[in-house]
Parts: structure tokens; C-alpha cells; sequence
């Protein structure tokens, strides 16, 4: 489903022999079929006509891709097409979508899902993907976001997304198996990207803190990574030396946002692991950017951007629940993570 003009269109496999499409003013509907017809008819190419998937790019200009693709069955492919301004109509005959690369992911799957980041394009199945600067490819086959574990595998449909400059993986899994019951249950992690284009489900996070799930923290937990925010301006994601990620405020004013953070003790005592070249400051805040001063830590030069050192604060909170911000009041700073304690 994507909204274009104001409208929402849903694209729809049915039966796995056509494409449909409907239509609503809302994204929780009721949607309405466009067509009365298919959009993409059967007989319109050899490949099965699987799990549409639609790509609104940069410069509005939408695409759609479908199909089965299988390295050594030539009937069987993914297939795009530009679709025309009105979104329920073809701007062109469907292509193949040609994957090449040695990599042992995609050499056989239905569930094509386009995305963009960081101008370049992703051709997804499950957790697999490959990666183009042509939204109709070639496309080189790259790896597996996952690791197997959570269902994160070539089975499970998925969608990769950016939501409040934040990078989402949500997917599917038959939790009881399929031989037991054909119940998918839906699972969501944070998405890092590398530096160089390579994807990362957040399996730490499961590993973790499966149970809480995204957007939801504790006090108590050793650490809370940097990478775990829910709303973010002014930031951005690089890679760390240990695989792991750090959150750069680039400029003052940038932040990034932590709700639900519970079991907050009193005046706790905030442990930064951060980093600055020159020097920064970091203000706590609640409820909002500007919203009431809960403290104030001064990071000090620590050699450079990577050079990590922990920065202790005294916070002015009440216990419960909070929503917290960090902005960066001056200077630049680099966070790894960071975490609570009561100060004694």
C-alpha cells in the first residue's frame, strides 16, 4: 500500500494468477477496486504473478515489481514496470529484472520488495536482498540482513522502512511452524545501514530485548545503545570498529528521541559513552526538544570522534515513566550508548 496525491493504493496478488488494485482516501480504508479488472492481467507474461510490491522514488515517479524468481528456470523472474501518474495503470510492458552475483541469497523466491536509501535500490525477499543504482537493476546480490534467528530468513515477507529518520525491519514468522499451524506473527527491529550499503537487522536488540520490542526502554538495563531511537533530526548512523554503531549529532540543536523510558529512579545518574573532537554538550530534556531542562552534560575533548570515554551527570527528574530527549546544546558529540544509575 502507498499513498501518492492524497489517495492510497493497495496492490494485491490474487490467487497468484493477477494483479489488482484498489483505492481509498485512507490508509485503514474501506478501499474500493480501481479497476474492476486486473491491473496486471495472467496472461501478461510467463512468471507468476506474486506479491506485488510498489516503489514511490525521489522524484515521484512509482514502479512495480512482482513475480517468482528462480537462477535456473527461465519462465520464472521478478518483473517491473513504471506505473503512469494515475497509479492504476501501466506506463510500460513489465521487464525482467536481471540479479547477478555469487552470493547464495535470492536464487529462488516470490515476495519482491523495493526500497530506496541513501540513493541506492534494494531488491528484497525475506531478509535477502541485492542492490542497484538502476531501480530496474541489475541487480548484485549483497547478503541477509538477519541471521536466521527471529525468522529473519528468506521465507518471511518483510518490508524494510524509514519512519521519524529512523530505519525500520518488520517480517513475518511462523512461530508454531508450518506443519503445526499457518499462523505468521509480525516482528519488528531497528535497521542499520554500513557505510557501505550493507544492511543490519538489530538481532542484539532481539537478543536482548525481544519481550520489550522497539520504542520501549528500562532504566535498569545495563546499557541503552545510542542506535535505538525512536525520532531523530540533525543525527546520523555511522559504523563502529566492533561492528557496532554510533549516533553523530551533527549540528546544535539535533537530537534524538527515547519514549517510554520506565523504573527511571530520581535524580538518577546518566552515563554517557561518548565522544568528541573539541568538545560538546548534551541537554536532557523531557516531553519535547524544548520541553523542562532535566540536566546537563559537558563531553570533553577525547582525542577525537571515535575516542570513546564515559561522561557521568546528575539528572533533576522524578521517578516513573519519561520521555526523554538528548539534544546537543554546543560543539559536536558522538554517542555509543548509555545508561541510568541512582546517584548514592
Amino acid at each position: 500500500c502507498v499513498e501518492k496525491n492524497g489517495k492510497y493504493y493497495f496492490y494485491f496478488s490474487n490467487g497468484n494468477t493477477d494483479t489488482g488494485v484498489m483505492v481509498a482516501d485512507s490508509p485503514t480504508g474501506p478501499f474500493k477496486d480501481a479497476l474492476g479488472r486486473p491491473l496486471m492481467a495472467e496472461d501478461m507474461m510467463p512468471t507468476k504473478e506474486y506479491d506485488p510490491s510498489v516503489l514511490v522514488d525521489d522524484d515521484g515517479s512509482a514502479y512495480i515489481i512482482v513475480g517468482h524468481h528462480r537462477d535456473n528456470d527461465k519462465t520464472l523472474y521478478y518483473a517491473i514496470a513504471k506505473l503512469n501518474e494515475d497509479m492504476i495503470s501501466l506506463a510500460e510492458f513489465p521487464k525482467e529484472v536481471k540479479i547477478t552475483g555469487n552470493v547464495k541469497v535470492l536464487g529462488g523466491n516470490d515476495k519482491p520488495t523495493l526500497h530506496k536509501k541513501n540513493g541506492l535500490y534494494y531488491l528484497s525477499a525475506g531478509s535477502h536482498y541485492a542492490t542497484s543504482k538502476d531501480v530496474y537493476g541489475p541487480y548484485v546480490k549483497r547478503g541477509s540482513s538477519g541471521n536466521n534467528q527471529y525468522g529473519l530468513s528468506s521465507r518471511a515477507h518483510g518490508n524494510y522502512f524509514d519512519w521519524n529518520n529512523q530505519s525500520f525491519h518488520t517480517w513475518c514468522h511462523f512461530h508454531l511452524g508450518k506443519d503445526v499451524a499457518r499462523y505468521r506473527e509480525s516482528y519488528i527491529t531497528y535497521l542499520h545501514y554500513r557505510d557501505n550499503g550493507e544492511m543490519v537487522d538489530d538481532v542484539a536488540f532481539l537478543d536482548k530485548h525481544f519481550a520489550t520490542g522497539v520504542g520501549q526502554y528500562d532504566a535498569t538495563w545495563d546499557e541503552i545503545e545510542a542506535e535505538w531511537y525512536m525520532a531523530a533530526e540533525g543525527c546520523r548512523k555511522t559504523d563502529l570498529d566492533d561492528d557496532g554503531f554510533q549516533v553523530v549529532f551533527t549540528k546544535p540543536g539535533a537530537f534524538l528521541y527515547y519514549p517510554n523510558v520506565e523504573h527511571l529512579p530520581a535524580n538518577a545518574m546518566l552515563s554517557l559513552h561518548a565522544a568528541s573532537a573539541n568538545g560538546g554538550m548534551i541537554e536532557v530534556r523531557e516531553n519535547a526538544v524544548d520541553g523542562p531542562l532535566l540536566g546537563t552534560c559537558v563531553v570533553a575533548a577525547s582525542g577525537g570522534p571515535d575516542q570513546f570515554r564515559n561522561k557521568t551527570c546528575l539528572l533533576k527528574n522524578g521517578a516513573g515513566k519519561k520521555d526523554l530527549y538528548l539534544v546537543l546544546a554546543e560543539g559536536g558529540v558522538s554517542l555509543d550508548r548509555f545508561s541510568f544509575s541512582v546517584d548514592e
